[in-house]
C-alpha cells in the first residue's frame, strides 16, 4: 500500500460574501419598511400579529447589520481609535442580540 500526500489550498473571498450579505440585508430592510407603510395605509393596528412579526424580522435584520459592521471593523482595526470603534461595535452587537432574544421570547 502506498502513501500519498494530498494538499488542499482553500481561498476564501470574504469581501464578496460581505458584499452579498449587505445587499440581502438592504433588500430585506427596504422591503420590510415598505410592508410597514402598506400596513399603516390599510389601517392595521401596530399590535397586530402581522405587525409584530414584521417587527421581529426587522430586529433580526438589524442584528445581521450590527454583526456585519462589527466584523468589518474588527477586520480593519488598527491603532487605538480603530480598536475602540471595533469594541463599541461588538458591544452594540451584543446588546442588539440581547434585545432580539428578548423580543423573540415575548
Amino acid at each position: 500500500m502506498s502513501e500519498e500526500t494530498v494538499t488542499f489550498n482553500l481561498e476564501l473571498n470574504v469581501e464578496e460574501a460581505f458584499s452579498n450579505a449587505r445587499r440581502i440585508e438592504l433588500i430585506l430592510f427596504r422591503a420590510l419598511g415598505l410592508w410597514n407603510r402598506i400596513m399603516r395605509l390599510l389601517g392595521l393596528p401596530p399590535d397586530s400579529p402581522l405587525a409584530q412579526g414584521v417587527a421581529r424580522i426587522q430586529q433580526f435584520v438589524m442584528l445581521i447589520r450590527t454583526l456585519h459592521t462589527a466584523a468589518m471593523l474588527l477586520q480593519a482595526a488598527s491603532g487605538p481609535i480603530g480598536w475602540a470603534m471595533a469594541g463599541i461595535s461588538v458591544g452594540a452587537t451584543v446588546m442588539t442580540a440581547a434585545d432580539t432574544m428578548t423580543m423573540l421570547g415575548e
